[in-house]
């Protein structure tokens, strides 16, 4: 799905590329004299031969050295696709030159996005996922057949007669907390030198700046009413009940290789499913689960401006997208006179990149990656080892530990009526993975009834209860592959 603004930002590109063409010719070589070549030659190929989306002059295969030759650059993903974004977003960290800075812009469909250590049964309800969202006015499109998202609900749910949206689950590759993304939040990333002067707050305020000078969004707030907290998140203070409250709108993650820093972050600037966000990152399992991983800081979210307006939308979006740009381009494009967009040029150094970037006949190594992301081995087994026990219900608990999803260790217990709690007697059967038929995988187990009731006859003589199951299955349904 391509929204309006992605639309109007392709043709504006393309345009803006026209109307300069003359203009790049004459003065690209003075500016960068070692690039001209290659430059004027990719754009000759590409208007006469592509038809796709993407503006660019040049083949993202060539990202090192155009990199080192130009910089900064700035680049728009029109797909919504969080598997083709995320894996151009780590291409782009992986393959551009030590010392360029990048700029990158994408919008996800509704996906919740876990960081590269986290713990999927605690971060998010997987079930509330599977159930998916009801579709916002107008976008009751139907699922391609061929698009391996997770299902949702496409029954038809009673009362509205319309099928749900499905929620993505994504492991991303950096650190960080859980978010959720949809339609209506911006998604920017910011690649740098990973230098001594590389600070995490950099940039969170650098988009600060971006939101006090954009009009569409400022106003909603004063200048004294949104600033980078102390965990560089971006909140804003909004008066709630009579007293100010500080919502964040902003969250960020890094992820910091040799030579190279990734700051990513997002921008809830009118997410028309904010008041979905706790229902769906909020856990059945999150007081029976003692995890190793990183567990997220949960704090209240607000929009920077909201309207059901989707071309309103739009409209806001491309504004605080283009005052993002001036103010990167300020630090880093040697703007003269504080000109933002001096010497830009549209599909040299800024560019729109689509869905085609990811076939693997263009670039394997992209294609990998988006595999990669979807598959269950990433999203799900490369969790840190963790415990879970069930609490007693109807006389009976479970308890197991998991590590990389796998189950090594389940333990059965009974108690038996009569006296305190703390005196009763229990009976404990218990298995580590040795016992089992087979590896149990959380996110295979089709029936967990099957599972407790089946490793040993000894369990038999024990009571799992129908709510016991349910109370399990809560928290570990099965996910497709």
């Amino acid at each position: 799905m391509r929204t309006a603004s992605t639309r109007a930002l392709n043709k504006s590109t393309c345009l803006l590329h026209q109307l300069r063409k003359t203009e790049s010719e004459k003065t690209f070589g003075l500016r960068r004299k070692s690039f001209t070549h290659h430059a004027v030659s990719r754009r000759s190929i590409t208007t006469t031969t592509t038809t796709t989306s993407t503006s660019s002059s040049w083949n993202l295969r060539d990202l090192s050295r155009v990199s080192e030759e130009t910089s900064p650059l700035i680049f728009h993903l029109t797909s919504d696709n969080p598997y083709h974004n995320l894996s151009i977003e780590h291409y782009l960290l992986t393959h551009s030159h030590p010392e360029s800075r990048l700029l990158l812009f994408y919008t996800n469909r509704p996906c919740v996005v876990i960081g590269r250590n986290q713990n999927p049964w605690l971060e998010t309800d997987l079930n509330a996922l599977r159930r998916g969202l009801v579709p916002e006015q107008g976008q009751e499109e139907a699922i391609k057949p061929t698009d391996r998202r997770p299902p949702g609900n496409l029954d038809r749910q009673r009362g509205n007669g319309r099928a749900t949206t499905p929620v993505d689950l994504v492991r991303r590759r950096s650190g960080g907390g859980t978010v959720f993304h949809d339609s209506g939040n911006l998604n920017y990333s910011v690649i740098v030198p990973n230098s001594k002067s590389f600070k995490r707050g950099t940039h969170a305020e650098m988009v600060v700046r971006a939101l006090l000078s954009s009009p569409g969004a400022a106003a909603s707030y004063g200048s004294g009413d949104i600033r980078v907290n102390d965990r560089n998140d971006i909140v804003m203070r909004r008066a709630a009940h009579g007293q100010p409250e500080w919502l964040k709108v902003s969250g960020s993650a890094y992820k910091l290789t040799r030579g190279r820093a990734l700051h990513h972050g997002t921008l809830l600037y009118s997410s028309p499913y904010i008041h979905k966000i706790s229902e769906l990152l909020r856990s059945p399992g999150g007081d029976l689960i003692d995890a190793r991983g990183v567990e997220s800081v949960r704090s209240p979210v607000g929009n920077l401006a909201w309207t059901a307006d989707r071309r309103r939308r739009d409209t806001l979006r491309g504004e605080i997208t283009r005052h993002i740009i001036r103010e990167f381009w300020l630090m880093y494009g040697g703007g003269g006179g504080g000109v933002a967009d001096h010497g830009r040029m549209a599909g040299i150094d800024e560019v729109t990149l689509g869905p085609e970037e990811c076939d693997h006949d263009k670039n394997p190594e992209i294609a990998d990656g988006v595999r990669e992301l979807m598959s269950n081995e990433w999203r799900f087994e490369q969790t840190p080892r963790f415990e879970f026990a069930s609490g007693v219900l109807d006389g009976a608990e479970v308890e197991l530990t998991a590590n990389r999803a796998v189950v090594e260790r389940l333990a059965l217990h009974e108690e038996f009526a009569g006296g305190e709690r703390s005196e009763r007697p229990r009976s404990t059967v218990e298995w580590d993975k040795t016992d089992f038929d087979g590896e149990i995988k959380l996110h295979d187990v089709q029936s967990w009834k099957r599972v407790l009731g089946g490793q040993n006859r000894e369990t038999e003589s024990l009571g799992v209860s129908d709510a016991l199951v349910k109370r399990i299955e809560a928290i570990f349904p099965s996910w497709p592959a």
